[in-house]
């Protein structure tokens, strides 16, 4: 069998990765001070290290039983109880918390009121749930050492916090920038977008030097926050651009009584119908004379000549018989930066018109195409009929 053709990709820049891991595949070194950071290379975890035991900040599954060599390493360097006292979660996420399981049944477990809900609901042997929770804020104290829990509203998640460590110049917030990295699909698979939006601001409004971001090789500074939140604002205005400028009609007007037919062709890579797929004559839904999409942000060509023997030519153009722009196709060099993007929610909305009376509109204008298509009988017989 043969294996299918892998793409290729740029190299990654050296600014993106971060220290190499050892042998075991992890990496764990200092923040500051005692407050320590691991990684795989791809999910993070922190932890302090005090007089009364080690205060452990999420424990992701992909860095496993590791976590527990990574604190013997330093313990044991420092000469410091290598116990696990405390475990807090940032959220409740499996792939942050799938290895709280590993620690001791006495370990303390600290997180927000909704991440115990969440655990509770979702009954994981693996991810207990936290016994000390808080609503909106939680000042945890171990051993002279200290960290603030914060819930700022919801963002990646309902329930995920805020990590402030004031005596170590240190924030932690999960899920939201990736040092080095843009985003993975869907805003890091955020519940709450504008929640995710504002997060970065929020996180720039602490004082703090060192981000622990929770993905990836290294940790972030203050400008991995700021790039972010510019190509974030990028995203967000082409989105505006397109939302003003689709005009989602046509794509349901094309495909009748199939409505997710039409949510496809308005997020294809091109949504120009080749031949066997543009409507017929026959169709009762959409023009023939229906002329090609165009780019999204070109204006659109000029109407196709009329044919006197096409009935729907000789009407009144409504929706359906104006060009309709690709929502993907890469806009033109002048069109700026934003041009080219797109939102995935850009076919939900036209330009001043709501749910419902974009609903009546698409409605109405399917009515005055069917009987446009419908043959009138002339004298017994059905007009254009021989």
């Amino acid at each position: 069998m043969t294996s299918p053709a892998l793409p290729d990709y740029a190299p990654i820049p050296r600014s993106s990765l971060g220290p190499a891991l050892n042998d075991q595949g992890y990496y764990v070194g200092r923040v500051e001070r005692n407050l320590y950071w691991i990684t795989d290379g791809v999910y993070q975890s922190a932890f302090l290290t005090t007089r009364d035991g080690v205060v452990l900040f999420d424990a992701p599954p992909t860095i496993g039983h590791n976590l527990q060599r990574a604190i013997d390493e330093i313990a044991a360097a420092n000469g410091v109880s290598n116990q696990v006292t405390h475990l807090v979660y940032s959220h409740h996420h499996d792939d942050h918390a799938g290895a709280a399981s590993l620690f001791d049944r006495n370990v303390v477990r600290v997180g927000h009121e909704e991440t115990r809900r969440l655990l509770l609901r979702d009954n994981d042997p693996a991810r207990p749930a936290p016994e000390v929770t808080f609503a909106d804020r939680y000042t945890l104290e171990v051993a002279g050492e200290r960290a603030e829990l914060v819930w700022h509203g919801p963002n990646h998640s309902p329930d995920n916090i805020f990590i402030h460590f004031p005596g170590h110049d240190t924030l932690m917030l999960i899920d939201v920038v990736n040092a080095g990295w843009v985003p993975i699909y869907n805003l890091n698979l955020s519940e709450d977008v504008p929640g995710y939006i504002q997060a970065p601001a929020t996180a720039l409004s602490y004082p703090w030097t060192h981000f622990i971001c929770g993905h990836l090789g290294r940790l972030a500074t203050r400008d991995d926050v700021s790039v972010h939140q510019q190509y974030i604002a990028d995203i967000e205005a082409s989105a505006r651009e397109a939302l003003a400028t689709v005009d989602p009609t046509p794509f349901y007007m094309r495909y009748g009584e199939n409505p997710w037919a039409g949510v496809k062709a308005g997020l294809r890579p091109t949504s120009t119908p080749s031949p066997s797929a543009r409507p017929r004559p026959s169709s009762p839904s959409t023009p023939a004379c229906w002329p090609p999409p165009t780019s999204r942000f070109s204006p659109p060509p000029p109407p196709p000549p009329r044919s006197p023997s096409c009935s729907r030519c000789a009407s009144t153009a409504g929706p359906a018989d104006q060009s309709t722009p690709d929502h993907n196709a890469p806009g033109p060099a002048s069109a700026g930066p934003g041009a080219g993007r797109m939102s995935g929610r850009q076919h939900w909305a036209a330009p001043g018109v709501g749910a419902p009376a974009l609903k009546e509109k698409i409605t109405a204008t399917a009515r005055r195409a069917s009987r446009r298509d419908r043959p009138r009988r002339v004298n017994g017989s059905e007009e254009g009929t021989p």
